[in-house]
């Protein structure tokens, strides 16, 4: 099965690279400011990626969250992965999905809960247990990599619903200088 990111379909989405991954804005976004880490490597699934380098995705998967927080002014973050086609990934290549939240965005993420017996729980409860009884492996530490510019194509304000009231506080833009300084201060958390 041939791969869009490795064939290079989605470059125009493309606002970070690296030796080890690769961060565009989603390819199907759900809402503005949605991005998607892929490793550089091709790999279908979580269960192929390589601990040291998910170790790696997860911080970057927080410092852009970080990024979000501070250039769009969300209010919160998800950070879903798809891994398989049950689950929803339509991709084959592994990404972890980091989607801006706000508390007024109507995005809508639940899901329906299932009610179980509690031998299906203790059973369940047993198997995974003894699974993960195991020694735990050793980390390996990650490396500083280079930062190339990431907040350019991201949009400056995340879009919120306007509300009927009669006033309204608009935050001040900062000057360009301290915008531009702001912007490096934030590219400089992701490794």
């Amino acid at each position: 099965m041939a791969c869009p990111i490795c064939d290079g379909e989605f470059e125009k989405n493309l606002i970070f690279k690296n030796d080890k991954i690769m961060v565009f804005t989603a390819i199907n976004p759900i809402i503005p400011g949605h991005l998607q880490i892929f490793p550089k490597e091709h790999i279908s699934i979580l269960e192929e990626v390589p601990n040291e380098l998910l170790d790696y995705m997860s911080s970057v998967s927080n410092k852009l969250s970080m990024l979000l927080f501070e250039l769009l002014k969300v209010h919160g973050t998800n950070m879903i992965i798809q891994n398989g086609v049950p689950a929803g990934q339509t991709i084959p290549h592994f990404s972890i999905n980091i989607i801006p939240r706000r508390s007024d965005d109507g995005l809508k993420l639940e899901w329906d809960m299932k009610q179980t017996t509690p031998e299906s729980l203790e059973s369940m409860q047993r198997i995974i247990s003894e699974g993960v009884a195991q020694p735990p492996e050793k980390r390996i530490e990650i490396e500083e990599a280079p930062v190339e510019t990431i907040s350019k194509n991201l949009p400056e304000k995340m879009p919120v619903k306007e509300e009927a009231t009669e006033e309204t506080d608009e935050e001040e833009e900062p000057p360009a200088e301290k915008k531009i300084n702001y912007y490096l201060r934030s590219l400089e958390r992701i490794p």
